[in-house]
């Protein structure tokens, strides 16, 4: 007897057992990595990173955990490497490498263009045709707008210095060693340049590339960076996060004294609170979906069809 009720006891305890692994599996919740470039595509995550701080935050069941990379390459390896399960990428990029593995599909626009051309000493596009020009971007969706500037300016050269990423070519315009150069900048990092350079009290002079490229163009709109999602991942926290993206978007546009200031906090390098408030408005963010932006990226991709590896896919959208 006194066996029969140590083995029911035993089933009972191993039945117990057994449901509570199960309940605590299904409980589980998962993690998607995303990763964006510093800058205008990092900032464009910043409520979504901020609300992660929070350990019971979650879209749609899944824990974010966010990052940023240095420069196009940092992208292109996190594509090459399938590390990440969405990436935010130059929108050639993107495109290009999607022709190469079919991995990530193209699911929204975040950036209207956020480049400038800048100086520390008063210029017009006619000054492009001869004074030194440093780019960043080279092989990028800017390198491709800009051209089309210069293009329409009747500006030829093919002996522009491109760098790896805008934090470099800020850093050569703060240093300053020769002021008729004129550097390509991105926002935010281009406010953090002028307030450096004010400091010396030198004026940093700029020029709207995406006014220059609209005119170029009559009216096209420039998408400069992407989400893009890896094949396999949840459709429903895909939906979900593509809408708290879209409000994050939103948020930072609406408030950026207090977008800024998560930006400090999450040490996403970007610059200092003050600074990125008041570039905000520059870094041109603005949510679409990628299937509102089809023909708009087939009028970038006609500008120069060997950025995006040679074609479009008809099943690069998400």
């Amino acid at each position: 007897m006194k066996k029969i009720i140590y083995l029911f006891t035993t089933l009972i305890l191993i039945l117990t057992l057994t449901s509570c692994k199960k309940e605590k599996k299904e409980t589980e919740i998962k993690e998607i990595k995303i990763v964006a470039p510093s800058g205008a595509p990092a900032l464009s995550q910043v409520k979504i990173a901020h609300d992660a701080l929070n350990e019971d935050f979650n879209i749609a069941g899944y824990k974010i955990n966010f990052r940023t990379v240095n420069g196009a390459e940092g992208i292109k390896a996190e594509i090459t490497n399938k590390s990440s399960d969405i990436i935010i990428a130059p929108i050639n990029l993107g495109v290009n490498l999607y022709n190469s593995n079919k991995t990530y599909k193209y699911a929204a626009n975040i950036t209207d263009g956020n480049i400038y051309l800048a100086s520390t000493t008063n210029f017009t596009l006619e000054d492009l045709k001869t004074r030194p020009l440093v780019f960043f971007g080279q092989n990028t969706i800017n390198e491709a707008v800009i051209n089309k500037v210069l293009e329409y300016n009747n500006i030829t050269r093919d002996d522009i210095t491109y760098l790896n990423a805008t934090s470099d070519t800020q850093t050569q315009l703060v240093a300053d060693k020769d002021p008729n150069t004129i550097f390509l900048v991105a926002e935010p990092v281009l406010t953090a340049a002028k307030n450096a350079l004010a400091k010396q009290n030198k004026t940093v002079y700029t020029i709207d590339v995406q006014n220059e490229f609209k005119i170029a163009t009559s009216g096209m709109d420039f998408l400069q960076a992407g989400v893009f999602v890896k094949d396999g991942v949840n459709k429903d926290f895909v939906e979900a996060y593509l809408q708290a993206l879209e409000d994050s978007i939103d948020f930072v546009n609406e408030h950026p004294s207090d977008a800024s200031n998560y930006a400090t906090e999450l040490e996403l390098g970007l610059p200092a609170q003050a600074v990125l408030e008041k570039a905000i408005p520059g870094c041109n963010l603005h949510f679409r979906l990628a299937s509102d932006c089809k023909n708009s990226l087939e009028a970038l991709f006609n500008l120069n069809p060997k950025l995006f590896g040679g074609s479009i896919n008809s099943e690069l959208y998400y």
